[in-house]
């Protein structure tokens, strides 16, 4: 039976691959590999949905013995960019945080807009990524894959659909029927969710009804996610047909439901029994390929329960910051709007941009239909990131419960003294609030973490002073993590962001009582600094590698793991024939 399935997967795909212009390589038996990354899911949470059954797939994969699951820590911060950097190149540098300012430009930075995830990613420019003669899949980053789809760093350039013409495209969904009935239960499954979980007052109800866009705006959201989501696994799939390795994937769905749901709500663990359905498909082409390959899942931080700034305490940071000065000082405190659901439509729309050319002119009209309908829905966050105030004094740049503080006054990093010589009362008021557990900052090449009831001194050569009660040791939070990260280990990351060039002059880090955490972004769901299940990834490799992922420093040592047992295959491509 296996034999006629594998007979017929290839002869699918081999007709799909001529349709798209896309050869299949020779075949090798050097492993090749698939990285698999699951957005934002922590180890915990892992766990609770394999015992809930809610990746059943999974579940049963681990239970014959095919994998073993370990927690690790990626990095700090705890945010796609700075793992995938250290994942992908090898560097934890660079980036201090998902949003940050660049005082000596005066430019906000954020890394979901495709020209400054290209500006950072030229920094490593003469660096040999990990995906060289690969592909990489709903990246920010490349990592110097020959073939990139859905990928930022790249965005514009030729990917998925560069080969379709014509009918090719109505014969890939043709080949797959299974696609379209998931693609109609995802839609349905999503919109029936906003309506249930979102619209719980019958204002808000009477509000909807009058606006019938509304319902047409969340089933076009639903569509596009599970358009570009099914799409995703079909590259792979072709991929691995194909014979390429390595192969690189981030999931988004778990991450995206968790910010806006909350990471244990029933919508986010629906995400996940998708995103298990997906792996199963992955793991049964990997099975039919022409090579052998070797699959490794995991996430590059998890999400811990979160409780606005904003809705606790009735004003943001930013104005909360404003009172304390208590001096005429300009503020820019960017809120962006929850665009999350539109970047998969984003995603589709740069895909379909270069298919316009081979539709008929009716089809070419609607394809700029819709991008121009995204276009207009998802600029609102693009224009709040431009509209920077080029001389504001004060500049707010926060990443879920992390906020980088900068004295735009000079262009120059400005050291705690300088601060509290400005602003005498900014720095108590800080320490003092009960939202902000955590206010760090510089004095040369020392670094002070201070908290309402003592305070961490970080020296230049890494050795700490404390004064008080140390700030990094809530027993609370020992206890809860099982120690997972113990206060020699946070100061050190602590002390390494606050010394980066682009890193804010306060850091502040939102309070955890145990259970939630303040987080700066009007989420349910947050990660970006520590507390809670934040901090915990997880990492299922095969049985037969040995890997000891509780002793690695981050991503780097993922990098540098992969980068020695696959050598000889990424250095070594089977060419197409």
């Amino acid at each position: 039976m296996k034999q006629i399935m594998r007979w017929i997967y290839r002869a699918k795909y081999r007709l799909l691959g001529q349709r798209m212009g896309q050869p299949e390589t020779s075949p090798t038996l050097e492993w090749g590999l698939v990285l698999i990354q699951i957005d934002g899911l922590s180890f915990d949470h892992l766990q609770q949905a394999l015992q809930e059954g809610r990746m059943p797939y999974l579940a049963r994969q681990i239970q014959k013995g095919r994998f073993r699951i370990s927690p690790w820590f990626a990095g700090f911060p705890t945010t796609t960019p700075v793992v995938t950097a250290a994942l992908l190149y090898g560097q934890l540098g660079a980036i201090p945080g998902f949003r940050w300012y660049e005082k000596n430009r005066r430019q906000p930075v954020v890394m979901k807009r495709p020209d400054h995830v290209r500006r950072i990613a030229s920094r490593w420019r003469n660096i040999e990524g990990l995906l060289r003669g690969g592909a990489c899949y709903a990246s920010m980053f490349d990592g110097g894959a020959e073939r990139t789809i859905f990928t930022l760093s790249v965005m514009g350039l030729p990917g998925l659909l560069r080969g379709v013409q014509g009918m090719g495209l109505f014969l890939i969904v043709l080949l797959s029927p299974g696609r379209i009935w998931r693609i109609l239960r995802m839609v349905v499954r999503d919109t029936l969710d906003e309506l249930w979980y979102s619209i719980r007052s019958w204002e808000a109800w009477w509000r909807f009804l009058r606006d019938p866009t509304g319902l047409f705006r969340t089933g076009f959201l639903a569509l596009g996610n599970a358009l570009l989501h099914e799409l995703l696994t079909f590259s792979i799939s072709m991929d691995l047909h194909r014979g390429i390795s390595p192969l690189y994937a981030i999931y988004v769905l778990y991450d995206e439901a968790a910010h806006r749901y909350g990471p244990d709500h029933p919508v986010a663990f629906r995400a996940l029994r998708r995103i298990d359905a997906y792996l199963r498909e992955i793991d049964r082409m990997a099975s039919f390929a022409r090579r052998p390959y070797d699959l490794y899942i995991f996430s590059d931080h998890g999400m811990t329960p979160a409780e606005p700034f904003a809705r606790r305490f009735g004003r943001s940071l930013g104005d909360f910051l404003q009172d304390c000065i208590a001096q005429p000082v300009t503020m820019d405190e960017t809120v962006e709007p929850d665009d999350r659901r539109w970047r998969s439509w984003r995603y589709l729309m740069a895909e379909m941009r270069g298919l316009e050319r081979t539709l008929s002119p009716r089809g070419a009209r609607m394809v700029r239909a819709a991008r121009a309908y995204v276009q207009r829905q998802a600029s609102r966050s693009i224009e709040s990131e431009e509209r920077a105030k080029p001389s504001a004094d004060v500049v707010v740049r926060a990443s879920g419960p992390l906020a980088h503080v900068y004295i735009a006054i000079t262009p120059d990093p400005l050291s705690l003294s300088e601060i509290a010589v400005q602003w005498p009362h900014l720095l108590d008021a800080l320490i003092e609030h009960p939202g902000i557990g955590l206010v760090v900052g510089r004095e040369g090449e020392t670094v002070f973490l201070m908290g309402r009831h003592g305070a961490r001194i970080v020296r230049p050569d890494g050795r700490s002073q404390i004064h008080g009660q140390d700030p990094l040791a809530d027993p609370e939070r020992m206890a809860l993590e099982g120690r997972w990260l113990d206060p020699e280990r946070t100061a050190q990351e602590l002390a390494r962001l606050a010394q980066l060039p682009e890193s804010g002059d306060l850091i502040l880090l939102g309070a955890w009582d145990g259970w939630a955490v303040v987080t700066f972004e009007d989420q349910r769901g947050t990660h970006g600094g520590f507390g809670g299940a934040q901090e915990v990834a997880f990492l299922i490799f095969p049985l037969d590698r040995s890997l000891h992922p509780q002793v690695w420093r981050d991503a780097r040592d993922f990098h540098a793991f992969l980068s020695r047992t696959y050598q000889k295959a990424l250095m070594s491509q089977p060419l197409p024939h």
